[in-house]
């Protein structure tokens, strides 16, 4: 019993400094994770603070846009209205060749300017989440047609080949017919700004897996490096964005495209390789398509 008393003895001390390390060992590790949760917590509340920061000045910009946008349409459409009618000779002819050239330069530039105003209150309302479909149905094959027809003189002026070759019969679509038309005007009208003289751009159609189909603007342009991929889909970026840059534009186009193509519960994709030329698809899935059936 004596001998007993005695390893006790020896062995309290011991066990006491023991547990005292265990206990500031653990203490420190409590105190530390505390630290790291509470940091954790900081850091979680600022990142809150600066995304609500964020989406408001983007709400902020958002209302400015469409509020300037609405102002500035009250005017353009009086001047295309009475361009217009200079230019057509409505209350009579012009006397002066100079000023007929005028009107119709008048004419133009606020009929782009009206383009401009109306792509940005597009995007205006997709950020609000306001924008809605107004579903149709209507051929395909129809809407490719007429798009062609608008760029056709741009294409002529700027020495271009102008294709369509639909790999299939085109079916109908259920969809909102204007939104799908500016898509397709969007991706020629590119295809023409990009593609130098004696290029060509060619439309197909394509029957996708599962029943959608793939309308598929491809040309022989500039094409598009890897690196500016994302740049070109996002509002107003452009990937020649310099001061003297040679290609005009907003940076609009593809990024509403995107944006009415998922709307339809589809998807716009690129395919470019430098100096090769660009293939731009859009996808719609079969609940938007109505294939034709085959003639007898």
């Amino acid at each position: 019993m004596t001998h007993l008393s005695a390893f006790t003895s020896k062995l309290q001390p011991k066990l006491r400094h023991s547990l005292l390390q265990r206990y500031a060992s653990d203490y420190v590790r409590i105190s530390e994770h505390s630290a790291a949760e509470e940091s954790l917590r900081r850091g979680k509340e600022q990142a809150e603070r600066a995304a609500e920061k964020a989406e408001a000045a983007n709400r902020a910009k958002s209302e400015f846009l469409a509020n300037m946008s609405h102002e500035l349409r009250t005017p353009l459409n009086a001047i295309i209205g009475f361009s217009e009618m200079m230019k057509d000779g409505v209350m009579g002819p012009l006397q002066n060749a100079v000023y007929e050239g005028y009107s119709e330069d008048i004419h133009r530039s606020a009929r782009h300017l009206l383009d401009v105003i109306n792509d940005v209150l597009d995007l205006s309302k997709i950020e609000f989440g306001k924008a809605d479909l107004q579903e149709e149905d209507f051929d395909l094959d129809d809407a490719i047609r007429s798009c062609i027809r608008l760029i056709h003189e741009r294409a002529q002026r700027g020495q271009l080949t102008v294709d369509y070759k639909p790999g299939v019969t085109p079916p109908r679509l259920r969809a909102d017919g204007r939104r799908i038309r500016q898509v397709l005007l969007n991706l020629l009208s590119n295809a023409v700004k990009f593609t130098p003289p004696g290029g060509r751009i060619t439309v197909h159609v394509i029957n996708a897996e599962g029943g959608g189909v793939v309308i598929a603007v491809v040309d022989t342009g500039i094409g598009i490096k890897a690196a500016d991929m994302d740049k070109v889909m996002a509002p107003f970026g452009q990937a020649d964005t310099g001061l003297d840059r040679k290609y005009e534009g907003t940076g609009l186009g593809l990024p509403l495209s995107k944006a009415f193509a998922e709307m339809h519960d589809g998807r716009l994709f690129l395919e470019s390789k430098p100096g090769a030329g660009t293939a731009a698809c859009l996808f719609l899935p079969s609940v938007r398509v109505q294939w034709k059936a085959a003639a007898a």
